[in-house]
């Protein structure tokens, strides 16, 4: 028993040592009185190193984890490859062209006015304060009061014909 003990010790404290990192590459353990700190030994100029190998720049912005290589400010291009403009307004992500303020195009390519009131998401084609036509087609007055829903004319104030209406029905 004791043979089997002795050997498998043995043996495991080979295997530990044989998979083990080198002396450089380990980190030490330092107890102190409150927590464990773990140091790893550096060069003296580490740094340089890194730089002669090209894994890091001076700042650390030329290349990302992923190794996609970014404009000195990191606005050049988007994690997919897209190209974009100095303040990220040129394109959108689905590749669409927008104006400088982003009010050129719809995401559905419907072609809109500065103010966004040239056309609808249907395609009709509005007044500048949207009352020349509604919805459904129909002709209306500036103020909305020419005609009805149901194609019934009105009078200006729409009092004259209803007086009308209901002395005839009575």
């Amino acid at each position: 028993m004791k043979r089997q003990l002795l050997l498998s010790l043995s043996l495991s404290l080979l295997a530990s040592t044989a998979f083990a990192l080198p002396a450089a590459d380990q980190a030490t353990p330092q107890v102190k009185a409150a927590h464990s700190v773990f140091s790893q030994t550096v060069a003296e100029g580490g740094n340089d190193r890194l730089k002669e190998k090209g894994l890091i720049s001076q700042d650390g912005s030329d290349r990302t984890p992923q190794g996609q290589i970014l404009a000195e400010g990191g606005s050049e291009r988007t994690p997919q490859g897209q190209t974009l403009a100095e303040g990220g307004s040129e394109r959108t992500p689905q590749g669409q062209t927008l104006a400088e303020g982003g009010s050129e195009r719809t995401p559905q390519g419907q072609t809109l006015a500065e103010g966004g009131s040239e056309r609808t998401p249907q395609g009709q084609t509005l007044a500048e304060g949207g009352s020349e036509r509604t919805p459904q087609g129909q002709t209306l007055a500036e103020g909305g009061s020419d005609r009805t829903p149901q194609g019934q004319i009105l009078a200006e104030g729409g009092g004259d014909r209803v007086i009308e209406r209901n002395s005839a029905l009575s």
